[in-house]
């Protein structure tokens, strides 16, 4: 358990543990901060996050709207990144996935938590949630396969 001390955004929370506090961005998925990031500046992929954050602003604080200041949160650590249970036994990854803010990692293969993500990833997918509304995955190819 870690209690949460600042939502930098849906892809970085800072968490602390007595006088120790350290950063936690979601396991097996690709937020759309990460891709923003990766790619280059001027880019379709930075055009299209751009335009999906102006046209719904409150997607860029899903995180921050969710998650409480203060509050304790499970949390495990896998691959440098963490699983945290963001409602109940749902992962923070997870909920990014079923609203569109983020993808499944390339060549991901993790048997406890597949499933879920691509049930999630699907079922944005086929709402047209977040990214999946503005192609983002296709205008981002690159900045996904960087790895």
């Amino acid at each position: 358990m870690a209690g949460l001390s600042a939502v930098l955004s849906n892809e970085t929370q800072k968490f602390n543990v007595n006088d120790f506090s350290f950063y936690c961005k979601p396991y097996g998925v690709i937020a759309l901060e990460e891709l923003y990031g990766t790619s280059q500046s001027g880019s379709t992929c930075r055009e299209s996050i751009n335009k999906l954050y102006t046209k719904k602003p409150f997607l860029k604080d899903y995180s921050a709207k969710h998650l409480k200041i203060k509050q304790r949160y499970h949390l495990e650590f896998r691959d440098k990144k963490c699983i945290l249970y963001a409602k109940g036994e749902i992962s923070l990854s997870e909920l990014l996935l079923k609203n569109g803010l983020a993808l499944m990692r390339p060549h991901f293969k993790d048997k406890e938590f597949y499933y879920l993500f691509k049930k999630a990833e699907l079922e944005a997918k086929l709402n047209k949630l977040g990214m999946w509304n503005e192609n983002i995955d296709t205008k981002c190819i690159t900045a996904i396969y960087k790895d």
